[in-house]
């Protein structure tokens, strides 16, 4: 890779750590310019694990998992404990080339016609672990030390956007909770697990009358709905994170009966450096004004179309009644409806209704 290559990158990678879609477009620039088949970027952090690779690594990493084996990849665990910065290829990762006769290497990645790779480990101050890989094919044969080298003058700026996109999230997650506030409504951002990542004041006012913020996570304070509040947290781990939950919170003295809502954090906002995994919004069974056009847009990324026809939607209005206030044919509102559905997380009409209006509501 020359070094009018590795220049021209730089300003690329600081990019994709503002801009999350352009992850997989950087890494197969990388892997292209290595001679690598692809590339992927991983992120540790609090137990979980997030990636972006370029087409070849999803494809590779799913069988990965399908294996139903998180702990076969020897190379990743060795790669983990190299203390120094840089780039590490197989040599390195292991002196005594046992590489040669580990199962991964033979059973999993020569197989599939894999088996050489360069890759680092970076540690930002903020507790997270992220590593990006090259593979190549076997038979090209293992990384250059020049490519190596080159690879390594990227580091440092690889390690810088990595804290910036850190830092990003967290400004996104603190401006998502401040967005439900303009709403009037308490919410709060959850890493994977349930723990507090962020939360608007309304939110803080319920602690501890409502929530608890513990250490492991945000424990809601009747039984019934901790109970249910687990289980939704469970189900917004998995891959295709879609449904919305809603949990009723029963009346007790001091406190008016509410619903839970948990939303799954998708897309941008759940970029691959980002902590955050859910937003928990508190809405009271009694509450009945329905956001603004504008407010909607912005909270869920509607187009002013779309935000207008949620908007009518959850002041109960039919589908043939917005058609004929807003001037526009039926399937246009079903067209912008189902839309709204799909960016919301929701299934159902009712739902979008429920979740505006604060009703009760259950997500199948």
């Amino acid at each position: 890779m020359a070094d009018e290559q590795t220049e021209d990158i730089v300003s690329e990678i600081y990019e994709a750590a503002v801009v999350p879609e352009l992850w997989p477009a950087v890494l197969q620039k990388l892997a292209d310019r290595t001679d690598g088949a692809l590339a992927s970027l991983f992120v540790l952090n609090n137990g979980g694990m997030k990636f972006v690779g370029t087409p070849e690594a999803e494809r590779l990493i799913s069988d990965y998992v399908a294996l139903g084996r998180p702990d076969y990849n020897s190379r990743f665990a060795a790669r983990l404990a190299i203390k120094e910065n840089g780039f590490h290829d197989d040599v390195d990762i292991f002196p005594d080339a046992s590489y040669a006769h580990d199962p991964f290497y033979v059973d999993f990645l020569y197989p599939r016609g894999y088996g050489w790779v360069a890759g680092n480990c970076i540690r930002p101050p903020t507790g997270e672990v992220a590593s990006l890989s090259i593979e190549r094919k076997r038979t090209r044969g293992a990384f250059e030390r020049e490519i190596i080298d080159a690879l390594n003058s990227l580091e440092p700026h690889i390690g810088r956007a990595s804290l910036l996109a850190i830092r990003l999230g967290l400004e996104r997650a603190r401006a998502m909770a401040e967005l439900m506030q303009k709403l009037g409504l308490p919410a709060a951002v959850l890493r994977e697990g349930g723990a507090l990542m962020a939360a608007n004041e309304l939110f803080a006012e319920l602690i501890p009358s409502l929530a608890q913020d513990r250490r492991d996570r945000l424990h809601i304070c009747d039984a019934h709905a901790d109970a249910l509040f687990v289980d939704a947290l469970a189900g917004s781990g998995r891959k295709r994170r879609t449904a919305v939950n809603s949990i009723p919170v029963a009346m007790r003295e001091g406190r008016q009966p509410a619903i839970l809502h948990l939303l799954p954090i998708c897309g941008a906002a759940n970029d691959i450096f980002s902590q955050a995994s859910s937003l928990l919004v508190v809405t009271p069974v009694d509450r009945g004004a329905v956001p603004d056009a504008d407010l909607l847009q912005g909270l869920f990324d509607l187009t002013p179309a779309e935000a207008r026809v949620a908007r009518g939607i959850g002041a109960a209005q039919s589908v043939d009644a917005l058609a004929e206030a807003l001037g526009i044919s039926r399937e246009t509102v079903r067209t912008q409806l189902k839309a709204v559905l799909s960016k919301t997380g929701l299934s159902r009409q009712q739902e979008l209704v429920s979740l505006l209006a604060g009703k009760a509501f259950h997500s199948s």
